[in-house]
């Protein structure tokens, strides 16, 4: 471990975590911020190269046992903390990490054209926290890969790794330029049904349907649901059906919801 304690925090080497409140501030960088002491030991467990860590005088015994000797550990001041990145240092653990090449449908989906397969779409998932539990949860119910649209959150903030819970560093998330081509590419080359997570009385319960061994399931935005021209791309509408004078479900309790049953149902392969 190569430690270095800091007390002049214009040290070049901090660049990477200054005015973090700027959430996409890294987005263009080829780097990633992530918060927490379980959440960076993830990171530097994973395949992803740590550049360094930022651990305050008070909390750096929740992780300097485990920074490898090639990864440098600084240590800051609390009391300094805040100046340097923008924010109440609560945590007292923060890391940085190198973005690699997003993985491409080739990557991602089993090599035997059999064998079943459950992907989660979403076209238009703006929100961090959200995108952040669609992740976790697809890292949690053992999905083959989260694809993103573009306008959607960045996979990699330090919002969305930090409610992930570092889940994107295992679980593959391809980020595409054109989800309604990848989409219709899955469906003709490699057997995908798509289902609609949709708010529609002509949709079919959730209880009713039987998963198809290669699945994409199509999320909608937080407010505005799924646009027409995604749910006309679908092969079916699926609903989760409410009680009287409920409008919807929060977009990461739905997707909790349908998961489950689509990983756990009798019968379905996973």
């Amino acid at each position: 471990m190569s430690r270095l304690e800091l007390n002049d925090l214009s040290h070049p080497d901090l660049d990477p975590y200054r005015s973090l409140k700027h959430t996409n501030s890294t987005r263009w960088s080829g780097r990633f911020v992530i918060e927490g002491h379980r959440c960076v030991r993830r990171l530097l467990e994973s395949r992803f190269k740590t550049l360094s860590v930022v651990a305050s005088d008070r909390r750096v015994h929740l992780i300097e046992n485990d920074v490898p000797p090639d990864v440098p550990l600084y240590v800051i001041p609390e009391t300094q903390a805040e100046t340097l990145l923008g924010f109440k240092f609560h945590a007292g653990v923060i890391g940085c990490g190198q973005r690699t090449r997003p993985p491409r449908w080739d990557d991602v989906l089993p090599r035997d054209p059999s064998a079943p397969a459950l992907i989660v779409a979403c076209p238009r998932t703006t929100d961090p926290d959200n995108l952040g539990g669609l992740i976790r949860l697809g890292a949690g119910f053992g999905v083959t890969a989260v694809a993103l649209n573009e306008g959607c959150a960045d996979p990699f903030s330090r919002r969305v790794l930090r409610v992930s819970m570092g889940n994107a560093f295992h679980l593959p998330i391809v980020d595409s330029d054109n989800l309604a081509g990848d989409l219709r590419y899955l469906r003709e080359k490699h057997g995908f049904r798509i289902a609609a997570a949709v708010l529609d009385d002509a949709a079919i319960p959730l209880a009713q349907v039987r998963r198809p061994s290669r699945l994409v399931l199509l999320l909608g935005n937080e407010a505005d649901g799924l646009e027409q021209e995604w749910v006309d791309l679908s092969d079916e509408k699926v609903v989760i059906p409410m009680a009287d004078q409920t409008d919807s479900l929060n977009v990461t309790v739905a997707a909790g919801i349908m998961l489950h049953h689509f990983t756990q149902v009798s019968g379905l392969a996973r």
